[in-house]
């Protein structure tokens, strides 16, 4: 490229999209921790629990659980 400006535009727009899949996987596996610990002990992994464990809020959980495996 030969304007200095667009090479940067570039590699700033290629870094956004290694960083938007690195973070839905990252998503993913959390959903899939989340669902794993309700489905093993609903009891002691109330939303509430969840939501104070992980740092998120107790909307949050309710999304992931009742969505399940879907994306």
């Amino acid at each position: 490229m030969s304007d200095a400006r667009a090479a940067r535009a570039r590699e700033l727009h290629r870094k956004a999209v290694e960083a938007d899949e690195l973070a839905a996987r990252q998503r993913a596996e959390r959903d899939a921790l989340i669902r794993r610990l309700r489905e093993e002990d609903p009891q002691r992994w109330s939303y509430g629990a969840l939501a104070a464990a992980i740092g998120c809020s107790r909307e949050l959980i309710a999304l992931v659980v009742k969505r399940g495996g879907q994306t």
